[in-house]
């Protein structure tokens, strides 16, 4: 990312915003989460481990990285490593989709990294390779991918996710309240309009006071029939968490 090399140079660091609720948003956000992704990318070993499992000092490394670019505020640290975390395990999704198990009867093409990824070493990949072709990783692929066929409302959300869609329906539908059964919706809707969304006419009943919601039971909760998960929120995207009946920030390491 030549902007932020060049920034840099000139000491310039743009202010990463924060919405009401909390979490960064903006033009300055975005870019640094595409800057934290490159960091993780390149930063941090391609190895078969757990982010929890990797040395804290190279956390650190990606910190200080975003503190020399970026003024990002009190208690930002976390929201930092955690997307740090998951950009740097989608990377390795990625490589394993994209660039491994396509090829497993093919093992020539597997020799040297992706030639967009041409900055993963050798040894790293041939390790990583070997590591995704194992029985242990077929056997728990394979129960992810029979778990992804049972979800039915895949998001359709960009790079700006949630933050960014509030942000936008804050713009173009102004006075309308834009809670997470509206976002969960809007994020599912495919290029017709068309929204799977089942039990639409629970708002409605809510306004007509023959229905009673409270907390994380709300109105997304009732729609789809399952209770929250402790460590996540729907309709809102990483980092919040439903405690004490309300959607909060989730401020776990």
């Amino acid at each position: 990312m030549s902007c932020v090399v060049k920034r840099k140079i000139q000491k310039i660091k743009p202010v990463v915003e924060y919405n009401k609720s909390g979490r960064p948003h903006g033009k300055a956000a975005i870019e640094m989460q595409s800057y934290i992704g490159v960091l993780a990318r390149t930063r941090v070993p391609l190895v078969d481990k757990k982010w929890t499992q990797l040395p804290k000092d190279m956390k650190e490394q990606i910190w200080e990285a975003i503190q020399m670019a970026y003024v990002v505020g009190e208690g930002g640290k976390k929201m930092v490593l955690s997307s740090a975390a998951k950009k740097w395990k989608d990377f390795k999704s990625t490589l394993t989709r994209q660039f491994i198990l396509p090829f497993a009867n093919e093992k020539e093409k597997l020799n040297e990294p992706p030639q967009l990824y041409n900055f993963i070493e050798k040894s790293q990949w041939d390790a990583f390779v070997a590591s995704r072709l194992s029985p242990d990783f077929e056997a728990v692929h394979f129960e992810l991918s029979q778990r992804r066929e049972k979800c039915e409302h895949n998001h359709r959300l960009s790079q700006k996710g949630y933050v960014g869609l509030k942000d936008e329906l804050e713009e173009t539908m102004p006075g309308e309240e834009i809670d997470r059964s509206l976002l969960w919706k809007k994020a599912r809707e495919d290029k017709q309009g068309n929204i799977p969304y089942p039990k639409d006419d629970l708002k409605k009943q809510v306004s007509e006071g023959t229905l009673t919601v409270s907390g994380s039971n709300d109105v997304l909760t009732l729609a789809l029939g399952t209770p929250e998960h402790g460590g996540r929120a729907r309709g809102v995207g990483a980092g919040v968490s439903p405690i004490n009946s309300s959607i909060c920030r989730d401020n776990r390491e």
